[in-house]
């Protein structure tokens, strides 16, 4: 047991010393200025009787409880602002993934991306030690924000992410068209994968890929090259599919496409027609894969205030049953 605030007693010590002070002083001026009393003969007679010596014990007692349940008051006041706590060092739990969530930004994916973003919002408050990166594509890639462990920071740039999608002209389009085409799938996957470090540390890596694989433009990757890249690198691929209403045969070849890269890395394939679907999709792919390292050991700082409140509610009980036997 320690205690946080060990400078608190002493401070408590020496108030209750200046009161006790303050009260005899007070009470001896009383004695020395107090008229005299009238003389009573044959007092000892009194103080004599069975009857007045057990009511000045019981009246002893009574104050002796008093004083002996204000110093417990006091006591549990001086240990409850001592703050007595037990320290420990504990070692926690960490999640050693990484995840890139990988979005295509391209003007048929904004609903389904700003419905994952709102998930990974609520993830982040349950994550113990994943990283997480964001990147955009559509032409071109960039990085939203690089892989981080400050949940803090990662919440905040989801919901600007978000906000963001209602703006025509909104920050994260710029450096996104920076290609011949739009929605490059193959190149936005390849960027992704290559966004990982630490490369010699026993990670599991995983990229979730939310787009339509509907490519429109020349690419320097395929999607069949990226994933080949992602499996190499022991990047798992999870793919999200939420296009899936219009044209079906030539997006039926897309989504096979789609699926076998995915499939083919290890990962998962996910064709979605309802961004409702998407906590339960995303929930799967996060429970995957997560193996535990013990973290960084840490000092745990455990308040114990149980002994201080105890004591005070005696105290105070005493107090009240003591004063009301008193008055009577």
């Amino acid at each position: 047991m320690a205690l946080i605030a060990w400078w608190a007693p002493l401070v408590w010590l020496g108030a209750v010393g200046v009161v006790v002070a303050l009260v005899a002083g007070y009470h001896r001026r009383r004695r020395t200025t107090r008229a005299a009393g009238i003389p009573i003969a044959h007092r000892e007679r009194l103080t004599a009787l069975p009857a007045y010596r057990t009511a000045l014990a019981r009246y002893r007692m009574l104050v002796a409880g008093f004083i002996l349940c204000l110093v417990a008051l006091i006591a549990a006041g001086a240990l409850l602002t001592a703050r007595p706590a037990t320290v420990s060092l504990v070692t926690p739990d960490l999640n050693n993934r990484d995840i890139v969530l990988c979005l295509d930004v391209s003007g048929s994916m904004i609903n389904y991306d700003a419905a994952v973003l709102d998930v990974f919002q609520e993830l982040a408050t349950e994550f113990t030690g994943e990283r997480v990166s964001l990147v955009v594509f559509n032409a071109s890639a960039v990085t939203y924000f690089p892989l981080t462990a400050d949940y803090e920071y990662i919440s905040s740039q989801l919901t600007r992410l978000t906000h963001e999608f209602d703006d025509p002209d909104a920050p994260y389009y710029r450096g996104t068209l920076l290609g011949n085409g739009s929605s490059l799938v193959g190149d936005g996957l390849a960027s992704c994968v290559v966004r990982f470090d630490q490369a010699d540390s026993d990670r599991s890596r995983s990229v979730i890929l939310v787009t339509d694989n509907f490519v429109a433009g020349e690419q320097i990757f395929s999607l069949p090259e990226a994933a080949r890249l992602a499996s190499k690198r022991d990047v798992r691929v999870y793919g999200i599919n939420p296009g899936d209403s219009t044209a079906r045969e030539y997006l039926d070849s897309l989504a096979v496409e789609f699926e076998t890269a995915a499939l083919e890395s290890g990962g998962a394939y996910f064709a979605l027609d309802d961004p409702g679907v998407i906590p339960s999709v995303v929930d799967r792919i996060t429970s995957e894969q997560a193996s535990v390292l013990p973290g960084s050991p840490q000092v745990q700082v455990t308040e114990q205030p149980q002994l201080g409140i105890g004591l005070a509610f005696a105290g105070l009980a005493g107090l009240t049953l003591f004063g009301w036997r008193l008055r009577r």
